[in-house]
């Protein structure tokens, strides 16, 4: 009886059995379909039940205590982030006036409108609407589960191609996949940009190095084609994004890795030009993708046109070999993420978001990539050309930054088109190529029987590593201070800021030496500790749409209909007149109306202080409007009501404050919260 006992397997052995049957690649070497099925549905699930909830992450709410004495009940957990403004006062307002509008191509709350195609990343009843997917659920859903759509879509889908990739090299191993996804979507950068054209570039590089993994991998006829046309798909999501200092990065990235991966053959693979030919599908689908994106382009050129042509940011080109130590500690400051939110980003960025980067880990191993290109060589008598593309690559993105002299041919690579900020998206997408490469090369030297990659090699990472979290931290504690930080942060968050620097340290290590379960567990922990808690938990979006000022504000226009202006020292006043979509001389315009700008300044005499991307604000003053740049992206304009601007073209005055001019009449004042909202009409002298 215990002979039987004993020739039973282990409970360990069985489940180990299980799991290896389960995860079984194909033939082909291609992961089953349970594996790329079975958590892309979860992930898609998950997806479904937050747009069901109306849950997102917005920060509209840091304007309800300005409507509102009592707590904000939308707002679920955390609290909203000022500095993502773009979020909450630009894309959200130009959003729910879309929708007040009834989701027009032209927005007509500007004088002269706006385009509302290219613009904001705006809903409409535009064609082009059928390739920007997290816009969709504008058509038939209400607003918060819309927004809802907006606010997960382009994330789980950076997720899901993470996921993809992962497993077309790894085949069994969906666990690591699963966590290296999950953590590349918290990671810092990401969740301070948190727009559709920072997460689609990315979900882009992913998807096109999967599909070119499977093109050359599958024996079946239908995978590539199917990859191939989601490829075409985000391409032209991309493109309509039009932001190419994120989109460059992106394409350089995915175009080393492609150029790499079809150069390494093993013993046994096709020539080169056997899978050239497998790139088939790939090279279609780019075609039909950029071929889309010409039309789109070619119909709207117009506005595009005008965005290029603005004072700022215009055809704006970073110079090459520019950069300084700073932006090499503001690359290398992940590590210090959770902090950002308290610092305002110093002493990395003028604030959080421009100060954010990515837990570069991948850039920290190159030590192991050299080791394992000289080992394969010694080993095989082969090149392993991919590894050699992706460091290639790095040494060009770091001479972009610190070597001069190049730059026609940074030119003509599109370099300069992204800055050196900019840029830190190529630096995390070239981070995570590399820590999944090593992991690949650490599972065939497993199966080759070989030993694991030595110890020494990691070390060497791990002490790499070591140095810049020191130094990065020291720079942080002589900005403010030790005594400052301590009496701001207190000795816990201190001691959890140490633990934060050696689980990334270690993280290094394990990833340099090929442990890819463990250190992508310890990764994602790292970037839920540095960003998991950056944006709110938020029911919706807060609609201002529904409170007393604004439908004062429809009501007077329903009754008197005429263009307004809004007198502010907050956001709120711009923002009540662009949700109500009356016409107006506020909002944030991506490129100036011709039509609007003529009526404020008609001899073009400040037209360099108005032709930029900017957000447009009236304070009262006397004669002509006198516009000025607060900042680069500020316009604020003088309001006299006797002058001829307001004379000719302004019927109604909105103002946070009694407003003492001679050619306005008060006609009502509302109260929402600790605000109250003068409304005037404009008197004709």
């Amino acid at each position: 009886m215990s002979d039987e006992l004993m020739s039973q397997p282990s409970l360990s052995s069985r489940v180990r059995g299980a799991w290896s049957r389960w995860v079984e690649p194909r033939p082909d070497g291609l992961p089953n379909r349970r594996v790329v099925a079975i958590p892309l549905a979860l992930l898609a699930a998950l997806f479904v039940a937050l747009v069901a909830l109306g849950v997102t992450g917005s920060s509209t709410g840091i304007m309800h205590s300005t409507i509102s004495d009592s707590g904000d009940p939308d707002l679920l957990a955390g609290h909203p982030q000022s500095t993502r403004s773009d979020e909450w006062y630009v894309q959200t307002s130009w959003t729910i006036s879309q929708v007040e509008q009834g989701l027009p191509i032209r927005n007509d709350t500007f004088p002269g409108g706006m385009d509302a195609t290219v613009q904001h990343d705006l809903p409409s009843s535009d064609w082009s609407m059928a390739f920007r997917p997290h816009l969709m659920g504008f058509l038939f859903l209400p607003l918060d589960q819309a927004m809802a759509v907006k606010w997960w879509f382009p994330g789980f889908a950076l997720a899901a191609a993470v996921y993809l990739f992962v497993v077309a090299l790894l085949p069994r191993r969906p666990i690591s996949a699963v966590l290296l996804g999950a953590g590349f979507f918290f990671a810092p950068f990401f969740q301070w940009w948190y727009l559709s054209i920072t997460f689609y570039p990315a979900a882009w590089t992913f998807l096109v190095m999967a599909t070119i993994v499977w093109s050359i991998k599958s024996r079946g006829r239908w995978g590539p084609w199917v990859l191939a046309a989601l490829t075409a798909y985000i391409t032209i999501a991309m493109g309509t994004g039009i932001y190419v200092p994120f989109i460059v990065p992106a394409v350089l990235v995915a175009l080393a890795f492609g150029v790499g991966y079809v150069l390494t053959r093993d013993a046994d693979a096709e020539s080169v030009g056997a899978r050239l030919r497998r790139m088939i599908p790939l090279l279609v689908g780019g075609a039909v993708g950029v071929g889309v994106l010409i039309v789109w382009v070619f119909t709207r050129w117009q506005t595009i046109v005008g965005f290029t042509s603005t004072v700022y940011p215009g055809e704006r080109l970073q110079g090459v070999g520019q950069a300084t130590l700073a932006d090499f500690d503001a690359l290398f400051s992940g590590v210090l993420s959770a902090g950002l939110e308290r610092t305002g980003g110093r002493p990395f960025g003028q604030n959080s978001s421009e100060a954010s980067t990515f837990l570069l880990v991948g850039i920290f191993i190159f030590a192991t990539l050299v080791w394992l290109i000289v080992d394969r060589f010694r080993r095989q008598r082969r090149g392993d050309w991919l590894s050699v593309a992706l460091l290639a690559l790095a040494g060009i993105m770091f001479a972009f930054m610190f070597v001069p002299g190049w730059d026609v041919i940074a030119h003509a690579l599109l370099l300069d088109r992204a800055t050196y900020g900019r840029m830190r998206l190529g630096w995390g997408l070239l981070s995570l190529v590399i820590v999944i490469v090593v992991a690949v090369r650490a599972d065939e030297r497993a199966r080759d029987g070989l030993p694991r990659i030595p110890w020494w090699v990691g070390a060497i990472a791990a002490g790499a590593a070591t140095l810049v979290a020191v130094r990065v931290t020291w720079l942080a504690l002589d900005a403010f201070g030790a005594d400052a930080i301590m009496d701001q942060l207190g000795p816990v968050a201190l001691a959890a800021a140490v633990v934060v620097i050696v689980l990334f340290v270690t993280c290094v290590y394990l990833l340099g030496r090929g442990v890819i379960v463990w250190g992508s567990a310890l990764l994602l922990i790292l970037s839920l500790a540095s960003a998991g808690l950056v944006n709110p938990v938020y029911r919706g979006v807060l609609d201002l749409r529904k409170t007393d000022i604004a439908q004062e504000i429809e009501r007077l226009n329903a009754d008197d209909p005429g263009a307004w202006v809004g007198i502010s020292a907050t956001p709120l006043p711009t923002m009540l007149l662009i949700e109500t979509a009356v016409p107006s001389f506020n909002g944030f315009q991506s490129a100036p109306s011709p039509e609007m700008w003529s009526e404020i300044d008609p001899g073009n005499e400040a037209v360099w202080v108005w032709n930029r991307l900017a957000n447009v604000t009236w304070v009262a003053g006397d004669g002509d409007p006198e516009p000025r740049n607060p900042a680069p992206d500020q316009i604020q304009l003088t309001f006299d009501s006797c002058g001829d601007f307001a004379q000719d073209n302004v019927q109604w005055v909105m103002s946070e404050s009694s407003l003492d001019q001679s050619c306005v009449t008060l006609v009502s004042t509302v109260t929402s919260g600790p605000t109250t909202m003068h409304f005037y009409s404009v008197d004709q002298e």
